[in-house]
């Protein structure tokens, strides 16, 4: 069975490091996968997935009728019995040129999608068309599912996103020492770490509001690993309100673990996810996490006992924060003890790559 994947520019994101993961697992099953981006540019993760053993094509996406033909012939062309959409934008469009090339589609749902108005009903009635012609809408967790069930009227499969469980493994006592050195951290540090570029969906600004509500913590300490919008806007933030010595701005890094490594507690101060990676990954190298009650992280709760819950708010992070605080290590450690334990339980790539090739097999029709 031949699948193409079909995303926007690659980046080290969501779908996009699943599908690095899931790479030694497709030909068990049967199973060739390749991989087309859309985007303007290939992306910057491409050769990080032809390195994984996908073929990498590029159709950079165009605004016009012709482009979707050309779409349809590159995959008639290709001989592909399924495409995989990831991505939203023109996914409807896609799914009509997937099926009349004689294909069958699968479309993963990535993202609590909250659209309102005009567009939300113009989505639901593609939605319900593509689903009417054949197509198989997957959702990555039970909240997606039930946003697309609610705001759309769309019945979808579930197929939770799933983490590298050969990376992201228990952090040894001599890695975490060599980690904190890297980044300056002392052993009297509590580091709190956050994985993500700067966007207002991230609201990394609430916790270096936060910071500035917890002056007399002194010890706290914030590694922000991502990339940085144009203008720094949080570290211009982190200056006015005067705790950017309490803040090591990282950069984006190729391998979050390093970061990971170094701390003490994992915090996710998001508005909105989809079901965040990088909360699983943090998870599974047996860190404790604040989280934000919010849609894509709430169905956490229920997986993993202990996990902190907070509003997206400064002076709840902040409360949240010092109740950590008065937390020891041993009281810590415990929170955490069984996290690693569940995720290579319930979220590895072999988990997710048998479910998807089951929703590839059981049926669809182009």
């Amino acid at each position: 069975m031949k699948v193409l994947h079909v995303l926007n520019e690659l980046k080290p994101s969501g779908a996009e490091t699943m599908l690095r993961s899931a790479a030694p697992y497709w030909r068990e099953h049967g199973v060739t996968c390749e991989i087309l981006a859309t985007g303007a540019a290939e992306g910057e993760f491409a050769e990080t997935l032809r390195s994984a053993g996908y073929p990498v094509h590029h159709l950079p996406r165009r605004r016009s009728p012709a482009y979707f033909m050309d779409f349809r012939r590159f995959v008639r062309d290709g001989g592909y019995e399924w495409v995989h959409q990831h991505a939203e934008g023109a996914s409807y469009w896609f799914g009509l040129a997937t099926m009349s090339a004689g294909a069958k589609l699968v479309r993963t749902m990535h993202n609590n999608f909250a659209f309102t108005g005009n567009l939300r009903w113009r989505r639901a009635m593609q939605r319900r068309h593509l689903q009417s012609l054949g197509a198989r809408f997957v959702s990555i967790a039970p909240g997606v599912q039930q946003n697309e069930r609610d705001r759309f009227g769309i019945a979808s499969e579930l197929v939770m996103n799933w983490v590298d469980t050969e990376r992201f493994l228990p952090i040894s006592r001599e890695e975490r020492a060599a980690a904190r050195a890297r980044w300056g951290f002392t052993e009297q540090d509590l580091v709190l770490v956050t994985l993500g570029n700067c966007s207002a969906i991230k609201n990394h600004t609430v916790l270096i509001e936060a910071l500035a509500h917890t002056q007399d913590l002194g010890h706290v300490r914030y590694l922000h690993v991502g990339l940085e919008d144009a203008s720094c806007t949080e570290r211009q933030l982190a200056d006015e309100l005067g705790v950017s010595q309490r803040i090591v701005f990282g950069g984006w890094m190729p391998n979050a673990r390093d970061a990971l490594a170094a701390a003490d507690l994992y915090v996710m101060p998001s508005l909105y996810e989809g079901f965040s990676i990088s909360a699983l990954e943090a998870l599974g190298v047996g860190l404790p996490a604040l989280l934000t009650r919010v849609n894509g992280l709430r169905d956490l709760e229920s997986l993993f006992p202990g996990l902190i819950y907070a509003k997206p708010e400064p002076q709840a992070i902040a409360g949240a924060l010092r109740e950590f605080c008065k937390l020891d290590i041993r009281e810590r450690a415990n929170i955490a003890s069984e996290y690693p334990r569940l995720i290579q339980e319930k979220f590895s790539a072999a988990r997710g790559v048998r479910e998807y090739c089951h929703v590839y097999r059981s049926g669809g029709r182009p």
